[in-house]
This record gives structure tokens, C-alpha cells and sequence, in this order.
């Protein structure tokens, strides 16, 4: 043997003989080729990780696939015995032999605070080794591991528990951090000039986030613990509830970097306790376990004023009650708890509506449905007049159950409203040509009407489409000059009316009802006159909404593809309501109606040419009238022309333009003796019921640009 070979191995047996871990390994063939991307100093992680030689069967995981810490690699056949003075992991790994029953661990399988081990031995350094046993002080906060640390060391940006979870969000996420510090991502408090110094004093790094810092990155950064040896890894530093994830930093059972001393100009981090809150009405709170001897939640010791930050309380409810909020409470750094819950009593909601009915009964006595009820309430279901039963879903029952849990079981029936059901009356010829309509003859039919000062003039007509929606003709609401809508607020809305004027004294309270509009919504691409009136449609929003019966109730929507395609052919009439100008000129007093046919799309434009009107015939528009002198005319706009399918009249148009209106000044004045323009309702159903689902659900509009 040469003189190199005898050197080399009296160093590698010194190094057996101090090494505190494990000896030294005389062959690293093992860990990888160069070739594979890792040195020959080094071990390559199954997933292609490189870590150092020594990191393996360390006790700690370092890949990240956890492979250097497995039974096969550190009890294998190449395996390498464990200093006497260390301590082997039941997988085969090496520690410090004073790791063994410590309250730490220090084996990634825990096996060096094993129970039955640490019992037998007698435990190391006054600690008792199993998370059952373990408890902390009041003053103190229990890991999830079952080690204890100081409060002030809870959430404070350091790593103090050796599983980390003393800077999670679970932990830290409640607390509430005063003004002159910093908040990290997930909750911890840190001194505010701390932030940006290019020290990582957040457990997360999110006190040196660069969207934070901006411009800080070309500094360099330095850790207050040790890095993970992988150079690629972008996790660095970040905490996890996955205690073997090795972007963690290492456990404080190794030495730290942990600054000495922290600058700070602002006043130091005071963490306050919090009152003892009193019990709830109808319910309780108590310690969570975690901070309990017994291991399961109890309650606070008598005399106990006080609790420290970060103490969690769990509320729960008596028999009968449930809480309105969520169970844990949580102290936080200003002595003040988190949101408290309290218990109310378990009840289910009331059944009667105005489109459904419900009889209840509790232990054979009646009770009001009007009202939430209590568990074990039954209740009889039936739908009001101008409604009926939604059998679309079948799982619905009108004979159901308040439960414990304050749900009725089955659900309920659903009540939809009846629609397009009008009288058969005849009325006395009354407009260009028309008759007078009865206040059942159109149940669906709105009068629109604008405020000018105390008065509220009438303009339009329009159509009731749900209980608080009615849709018109979008130039009856908007500003022609501006372009824009005119506002919601000084327009009105009345249904139930055969008189025309607001506050006319003779209408009857019974049938009428008066509303307020909320909100006007139309088509974006709508431009009035300059658009040649295309998309003039427009849904109106009411503050009050209808209860419908056999005078006020809804048109049918067919939302069927191609729906109007057999109604709108020639030899088909339909019937629309109004208040617009008669035969002597003026706006007619009563409601008045008029039956239509449907005009071929040649024949309409043939008519439109004289009167140069051929441009307002636009993809959306269809004609319908006569040119003997009936027609719909001034006033009329807005309203809703109706076609009988199945004995129901569903809404296929909304009154547009006239084809001959003649131009007085800057008004159009129609003609009664040519055929009149309405909006297709078909080609706009996609349109309304998007507007619908919005409503229904909260969702926002989009601008229209």
C-alpha cells in the first residue's frame, strides 16, 4: 500500500471515529453519476433531485420526493452502520443519540419518539414522548407534534415548532395584527421594518415579495433559516402542512441562522389577552384540546380571568339550537376574539307566499306558515289562484316535514304563474277602428308613464314577463338626443287599469297596482332613430312586485328554438292592447284593442317604399295591420302584440315604428292606414333570459362600450 492509500484511510478512520451522524462513505458511486446531473458528492433523488451525500438517511427529508429517507436506501444491503454514539431509526437512518425522547422529532417516521421506546427508556431530557401525554403550560402553545413553545413565539415569523405549525394559517390566520407592523401572507405578525430588508423574516418570504418589494430581488436575500440544498427549488422557505415537504426550513433541532437582534424604529410587537367571554345563551364553549391535559376540549380552569393570544375556543349548541357562524374562535395579538357565534333555535323557513298556500300543523294543533316553525311541523301545500304546480321536478311534495336539522323534507312544490289566460269578452268599436278592451281581456298589459314635474305623463304600454319584470320598446325609455337611458326613477308603472291617466280618481284599488320602476335594461347595440330602431327592446326592473290573480298575470314566453315560425305565417291574427290615438286625433281615455294580421316581409316592403321607410324593416322587425285605417298608432308603442297557441296567447312582438309615419318637426306621427313594424321577441329570447338569470342570481351586467 502506498503512502497516498495509508493517508486517505487513517482520515476516513478518524472520521468514524468523530463523527456524530454517521461515518464517512468511501464510495459515492451510489448517489449518482455526473452524467445523471448530481457530482459524485452527491445523492440523486429518484424524482432527479440532487442533495448532498451527507443529507442522506439524515433523519431529515431533503428530497422532496422523500427518497433519501426510506427503508431501502438506509437499511439496504449498501447501508452503512451507525456511530455507537447515534441513534438508528426503526428505517435505518442516523441521529443524534440525544434526539431519542426529547419531544422533538428528529426520525422522518417519528420512530426515535416512539412510546413504547421513550416508556422503557425512561424518556431523555425530562421529556415525555407521546402527543397523548404531552401537554404545555397555560402560558404556552402546543404543536401539533406535541412540542410546547412560549405564546410570544406563536405566530411570530420564526419557525419554532418542529413540525412548523406554529406558522401556518391554521394558526395564524385569525390574528389580527396591529398598525405599526406587518402582516405576512398567512397571518403572522412581524415588526413593520422588517419588510423589504432583504432578510426573509416571514415564515412564507412574504415580507420580501418582489410585487411587495419591487426592486429589492437584485439584492441579495438572506434566509433566517437554512435553505433546501436544491438550487431549483422555488418553494424555499415556504411552510406547508406536509411536515416532510423539504422547501420547509430545517427543524430547530438543528442550529438556526435566526438573527440575534431585529432593528426596528416602531414601538415593539405587545401581544394582549384576551376576557374570558361569557358562555353563550343556549349553548357552550370550551377550550380546544389541543390546549387541554386531557387531550379532548374542557373548560377553563376557575379564577381564570384571562386567555392568552392564539387561544382557541370551540362553541357548540344545545338540543335544538344551531350556531349562526363557525364553531372555533380564536384570541388574536390585540385581546380580541374572533367573530363569536350564537346560538339560535333550530326552525324551518315559512311556506306561504304570494303564489303558494300552506296549512301547518305542530303536534296536531294548528300554527301559522307565515312564520319560520319549529322541527316535526307539518305542512299541507297548494298553489294560489293565477298559479300552478311546476311538476318539472318530481321530487317536490305538497305533504311535507320540518326535520331536526330545520329543512323541510321532501322540498316543497314549486308555484309558477299561470299565463297568457285573458277573458273571451267582446268589446264596443272604439279607436282607428278598434275596440274597447276589458281589464281582463289583457291581464298582462303595463302603462308606462314618465314624471314631468308633480304629473306623471302617459307614454307606452308594456308587458308583464315575471312578477317585477316588464318588457317595452326601448325608445319609450331613452334619450334620443343623449343616447343614453333616461333614469329609472321617473318612470312608473301601472297594471290592472282600463283608464289611462296615474291618478285618475276612478280606478279601482282592487284590480289597480302602481309601482315605481327600478331599473331599465336594453341592448348595447340599440341606437334608436340612427339605428334605424333595430333591438328596440328594453326589460323593465319594478321596485313592488306583482301578485298576480285573474286580472294582473304574466304573458307566456315560448323559448322554444324557431318558436314563432308557425304563428307568424299569413292567415294568422294576433290582438294588441293600447291607450294610443284614435280616429278624432287624440290618445283614447280607455283601453282599447285591435286584432292584426300578420304581413308577408315582400308585401311590407313593397308598401314601405312610397314612404321611404323600407330601412326600418331590420333583421329583428316583422309586419303586421292593415291599410284601411286600423291600426295601431301614437301611444301605442311599447305594447305587446299576443298570438293565441293552445289556448294561452304568448308575446311575439312589441310595437315598434309605423311604416308611413309621416314627420312633423323632429316627431314621427304614424300613419293608420299603413302596416306597422314589431320587434320579433324571438330574436331577442336569448336577450331576456340572460337578463332573467342575472337578476335572479345577483350577477353583474356587462357596460355596454
Amino acid at each position: 500500500m502506498n503512502r497516498l492509500a495509508i493517508l486517505i484511510a487513517l482520515i476516513a478512520l478518524i472520521h468514524n471515529g468523530t463523527a456524530q451522524r454517521r461515518p464517512a462513505r468511501p464510495d459515492f458511486s451510489r448517489f449518482g453519476e455526473t452524467s445523471s446531473g448530481c457530482s459524485s458528492l452527491q445523492f440523486r433523488c429518484k424524482n432527479g433531485q440532487c442533495i448532498t451525500s451527507e443529507s442522506l438517511c439524515d433523519g431529515l427529508v431533503d428530497c422532496r420526493d422523500g427518497s433519501d429517507e426510506t427503508r431501502s436506501e438506509c437499511s439496504g444491503p449498501n447501508s452503512l452502520p451507525c456511530n455507537p454514539r447515534t441513534f438508528r431509526c426503526d428505517y435505518g437512518a442516523c441521529v443524534d443519540g440525544d434526539a431519542l425522547c426529547n419531544g422533538i422529532k428528529n426520525c422522518a417516521d417519528n420512530s426515535d419518539e416512539d412510546p413504547e421506546k421513550c416508556r422503557s427508556s425512561g424518556g431523555n431530557n425530562g421529556y415525555q414522548n407521546t402527543t397523548h401525554e404531552v401537554s404545555c403550560r397555560s402560558n404556552q402553545f402546543r404543536c401539533d407534534n406535541g412540542q410546547c413553545i412560549g405564546n410570544t413565539e406563536l405566530c411570530d415569523g420564526n419557525v419554532d415548532c418542529t413540525d412548523r405549525s406554529d406558522e401556518t394559517v391554521l394558526s395564524c390566520g385569525s390574528f389580527n395584527c396591529p398598525q405599526y407592523v406587518f402582516r405576512c401572507a398567512y397571518g403572522a405578525c412581524i415588526d413593520n421594518d422588517l419588510k423589504c430588508n432583504g432578510v426573509v423574516n416571514c415564515a412564507d418570504g412574504s415580507d420580501e415579495d418582489r410585487n411587495l418589494c419591487g426592486g429589492y430581488e437584485e439584492r441579495t436575500t438572506k434566509r433566517t433559516t437554512r435553505p433546501n440544498d436544491d438550487p431549483y427549488n422555488t418553494n424555499q422557505g415556504r411552510p406547508t402542512d406536509d411536515p416532510y415537504n423539504t422547501s420547509q426550513p430545517r427543524p430547530t433541532s438543528r442550529p438556526t441562522s435566526r438573527p440575534t437582534q431585529r432593528p426596528t424604529s416602531k414601538p415593539p410587537l405587545v401581544r394582549e389577552s384576551c376576557d374570558v367571554p361569557d358562555q353563550p345563551e343556549n349553548g357552550q364553549w370550551m377550550l380546544e384540546k389541543s390546549q387541554c391535559h386531557s387531550g379532548s376540549n374542557c373548560r377553563v380552569q376557575p379564577g381564570v380571568r384571562t386567555l392568552d393570544p392564539g387561544t382557541q375556543l370551540v362553541y357548540k349548541c344545545n338540543s335544538g339550537y344551531k350556531l349562526n357562524g363557525t364553531s372555533a374562535v380564536f384570541c388574536g395579538l390585540n385581546g380580541k376574539w374572533s367573530r363569536i357565534p350564537k346560538c339560535q333555535e333550530i326552525r324551518c323557513p315559512p311556506l306561504s307566499s304570494a303564489s303558494r298556500e300552506a296549512q301547518c300543523t305542530y303536534e296536531d294543533n294548528w300554527t301559522s306558515c307565515d312564520s319560520p316553525v319549529l322541527p316535526r311541523t307539518i305542512a299541507q301545500l297548494s298553489c294560489r289562484n293565477s298559479y300552478r304546480q311546476d311538476v318539472t321536478d318530481l321530487t317536490r311534495r305538497d305533504n311535507i316535514k320540518c326535520n331536526a336539522k330545520g329543512e323541510w323534507e321532501p322540498q316543497p312544490i314549486k308555484c309558477v304563474s299561470v299565463c297568457g289566460i285573458a277573458s273571451t269578452s267582446t268589446g264596443v268599436p272604439l279607436i282607428v277602428n278598434g275596440t274597447r278592451a276589458s281589464v281582463s281581456d289583457f291581464p298582462w298589459h303595463g302603462t308606462l308613464y314618465k314624471a314631468k314635474g308633480n304629473e306623471k305623463q302617459f307614454i307606452c304600454g308594456a308587458t308583464i314577463i315575471k312578477d317585477n319584470l316588464l318588457v317595452t320598446a326601448a325608445h319609450c325609455v331613452s334619450d334620443e338626443v343623449h343616447k343614453k337611458i333616461e333614469r329609472p326613477s321617473t318612470f312608473y308603472v301601472a297594471v290592472g287599469n282600463v283608464f289611462r291617466d296615474y291618478d285618475y280618481e276612478g280606478h279601482d284599488p282592487r284590480t289597480v297596482k302602481k309601482t315605481k320602476v327600478k331599473d331599465i335594461f336594453i341592448i348595447c347595440n340599440y341606437l334608436g332613430l340612427e339605428g334605424n330602431y333595430a333591438s328596440d327592446i328594453a326589460i323593465l326592473q319594478i321596485e313592488t312586485a306583482f301578485v298576480f290573480s285573474s286580472i294582473v298575470m304574466p304573458i307566456c314566453l315560448d323559448t322554444t328554438s324557431a318558436s314563432d315560425q308557425a304563428v307568424l305565417e299569413v292567415g294568422n291574427h294576433g290582438r294588441v292592447p293600447g291607450f294610443g290615438r284614435t280616429a278624432q286625433g287624440s290618445s283614447s281615455f280607455i283601453l282599447q284593442a285591435i286584432t292584426v294580421p300578420y304581413v308577408p316581409l315582400n308585401t311590407c316592403k313593397s308598401s314601405s317604399i312610397a314612404s321611404d321607410s323600407e330601412k326600418y324593416i331590420t333583421i329583428d322587425k316583422f309586419c303586421a295591420g292593415y291599410t284601411n285605417g286600423s291600426s295601431v298608432c301614437d301611444g301605442d308603442s311599447g305594447g305587446g302584440l299576443v298570438f293565441k297557441t293552445d289556448n294561452k296567447w304568448y308575446l311575439r312582438g312589441i310595437v315598434s315604428v309605423g311604416i308611413g309615419a309621416t314627420k312633423v318637426g323632429a316627431v314621427r306621427t304614424c300613419d293608420s292606414y299603413a302596416y306597422s313594424l314589431y320587434t320579433r321577441v324571438s330574436s331577442h329570447m336569448e336577450w331576456i333570459q340572460d337578463v332573467i338569470l342575472r337578476l335572479e342570481t345577483n350577477k353583474p351586467f356587462p357596460i355596454c362600450s
